[in-house]
């Protein structure tokens, strides 16, 4: 799939910042990866500290398409980086003012950038992920089953993602499509994850809580119960009566990590 703008593969990298280190990975912060039609788009890396090459996630940050930056999914990027998993959480273009497609068109173009610079971060370019949360766990299913050549992932974890538009808010609609699902069938249909699976989909884990009022979870175990039956491998972890971004709650924060652990270092070690 051609990308819709030209991506920077060669950018100065910022300074490492010191309080941000860690003993099992370095962090650079807002490194400019892509101008899309004037836009400098940045990113945060979480580099592990070893020769590599390390299996890689890209992060992908929720808030209706409309807010919200590269930090908001920080601790799942450290923790993986901690154990020796690259991240690279990055800021893309947001509505009303960019619609749909460009934050998807910034997703794909962001596995492509980390595979064209696999040997300078010492990453698997055959091992990516995409981890998102509500809006970005929309972008990062989206790359699972819709992601072809260097935008291609090989797993999927999404945190209370919005799967099917139709399900979903129309006031967040109307920013990102440029109108309600009612108004625009043929294009909510278009950009729903829920309608591309196929047996070439990647893995799945779905991570949602049963009261999210934003993205209803009943979304999630209907986007499982499709990838399965088009035989692929497809994990849903319930949150019972946890609502929207439940993962960030203590009491959800160690369990919903360790199901995104378990689940991403299966799929690697399978993927070799």
């Amino acid at each position: 799939m051609r990308l819709a703008f030209a991506v920077l593969l060669c950018c100065a990298a910022p300074a490492l910042l010191p309080a941000q280190q860690s003993p099992a990975y370095d962090f650079v912060d807002g490194l400019v990866w892509a101008s899309p039609q004037g836009v400098a788009l940045k990113a945060d890396l979480y580099l592990p500290k070893g020769a590599g090459p390390f299996p890689a996630a890209v992060y992908l940050h929720g808030g209706a398409w409309s807010s919200g930056d590269r930090t908001q999914l920080r601790r799942q990027a450290a923790r993986m980086a901690a154990l020796g998993v690259m991240g690279f959480a990055i800021d893309y273009r947001l509505a009303p003012e960019w619609k749909y497609p460009a934050a998807v068109d910034d997703s794909r173009a962001a596995v492509a950038w980390l595979r064209a610079n696999a040997a300078k971060y010492r990453v698997d370019p055959n091992r990516v992920a995409a981890v998102g949360s509500s809006a970005g766990g929309h972008l990062a299913a989206l790359l699972g089953v819709t992601g072809e050549g260097d935008s291609r992932v090989q797993a999927v974890v999404a945190f209370n993602p919005i799967v099917d538009l139709f399900q979903h808010k129309d006031v967040s609609n109307a920013k990102f499509l440029g109108g309600t699902c009612g108004e625009l069938p043929e294009l909510c249909g278009k950009a729903s994850p829920t309608n591309y699976v196929t047996r070439s989909a990647a893995p799945f884990l779905i991570l949602h809580g049963t009261a999210d009022e934003t993205a209803p979870y009943r979304q999630s175990p209907e986007m499982i119960a499709k990838l399965k039956a088009a035989g692929v491998r497809a994990e849903l972890f319930t949150a019972e009566g946890a609502p929207h971004t439940f993962w960030s709650q203590e009491k959800w924060m160690e369990p919903s990590f360790k199901a995104m652990e378990v689940f991403l270092l299966s799929v690697f070690s399978g993927t070799k």
